[in-house]
């Protein structure tokens, strides 16, 4: 009996040490946390100041920053106001580079179309002066033909009248011999003729009379369609015209 109650009271004995090792542990942490707390609580009435410091300090930049946006605002306002201005004086300036482009283009297309126009004339006229100049070079060549029929004709005129003087000279000669020789001259040959007439009645005026008309007729023929003037008739011609005269 007694060594129970002395077991119990060693037991009690232990629990009340424990019980004050635990007592004692849960003072200290008390004394901990109370420190812990006490320097929480100062941490944060430092915070609170700073809070409230910066508080004042965001409130004075806040003011001071809304201040410059203003400022900025009103600048940006005034710059968007010179810029509409801007703008609205280059669509007008546009819409008037845009009609004078339509007025420059339409007379563009007027200026391409008189280009195109003087073209066709130039071709035109280029076809007009090739057909002219080919008719001039005909021209040229049929009056370079009739010059050199005339110059051919006029050898043979001159011919003709050296021959024909040739044989004057000698009708001449032969009519004084028969003169002297008993005047029987005047009976062969009758009354002298110049010019074709002596040469017929020497046999030769035919042919030559012939010739020298088909001559003339191809020539006058040859200068009917030339602007150059008709060559004038010699003497020869005139009594060679007819084989009858």
């Amino acid at each position: 009996m007694v060594e129970n109650l002395n077991e119990r009271l060693r037991k009690s004995q232990q629990l009340v040490d424990q019980l004050g090792a635990e007592l004692a542990a849960e003072r200290s942490s008390s004394q901990a946390k109370d420190g812990s707390r006490q320097q929480l609580e100062r941490q944060n009435r430092e915070l609170k100041a700073k809070l409230q410091e910066l508080e004042n300090q965001s409130r004075s930049k806040l003011k001071s920053s809304i201040s410059a946006l203003e400022t900025k605002l009103r600048e940006a306002e005034e710059q968007l106001e010179v810029e509409s201005r801007e703008r609205q004086a280059n669509s007008k300036n546009l819409r008037q580079k845009e009609k004078k482009l339509k007025d420059l283009s339409a007379q563009m297309e007027d200026e391409r179309k008189q280009a195109q126009q003087y073209k066709e004339q130039a071709e035109k006229s280029g076809v007009r002066l090739k057909q002219l100049k080919h008719q001039l070079e005909e021209a040229e060549e049929e009056a370079q033909r009739v010059a050199a029929a005339r110059r051919k004709l006029q050898r043979e005129l001159e011919e003709a009248t050296e021959a024909n003087d040739s044989l004057s000279r000698e009708v001449s000669s032969l009519r004084s011999k028969l003169r002297r020789s008993g005047g029987g001259g005047e009976a062969v040959f009758g009354a002298p003729r110049s010019g074709a007439g002596g040469i017929r009645s020497l046999g030769l005026g035919g042919s030559f009379s012939r010739r020298v008309k088909e001559n003339s007729l191809d020539l006058q023929e040859e200068e009917a369609p030339s602007p150059s003037p008709p060559t004038s008739c010699s003497p020869l011609e005139e009594n060679t015209s007819s084989p009858d005269e």
